[in-house]
């Protein structure tokens, strides 16, 4: 998991090939302008989702984990708590590999992750994203980039 402020997302650039075109995407403008929905961001699988949404007690909250792609997560606005933790040291619930998505049960250790903030989960890296941020719920604005482990 990497945890970091978008001013030096160029210093991951070298760990994947197709972190270049997301960082380009990241920096062809505002993100804040573009509509919730679905971006290709290259033709060989990277894409992302742009999502607005309230956050969540942690109880409705659960922890998940990919095996085909990376997650970038960008918080465009607001701000949220992301539980964080190894997959192994969660239960594993059943994977669909359509979705690419897994459950996971577990304990975790929450980050706050707000706007010009992000994390990178490969699929060892547990997550728990859209976790209120104090007392009450908020909105927030958010890019999840999915990039295809294999290159």
């Amino acid at each position: 998991m990497i945890y970091d402020k978008l001013e030096h997302l160029n210093k991951y650039q070298c760990m994947h090939k197709h972190f270049t075109d997301v960082f380009r995407f990241i920096e062809s403008g505002p993100l804040s302008e573009r509509s919730d929905g679905k971006y290709e961001i290259n033709d060989q699988g990277a894409y992302a989702v742009i999502e607005t949404y309230e956050t969540r007690d942690l109880s409705d909250c659960f922890i998940e984990c990919h095996r085909k792609y990376i997650d970038v997560q960008v918080v465009i606005d607001g701000i949220e708590c992301v539980g964080v933790c190894h997959r192994s040291s969660c239960a594993e619930l059943p994977y669909d590999e359509e979705k690419d998505f897994q459950k996971l049960e577990g304990d975790t250790v929450l980050l706050t992750l707000g706007a010009g903030s992000f994390m990178i989960f490969y699929p060892d890296d547990a997550h728990m994203p859209k976790v209120r941020y104090g007392g009450s719920p908020g909105t927030v604005k958010k890019a999840v980039f999915k990039v295809p482990v294999q290159i």
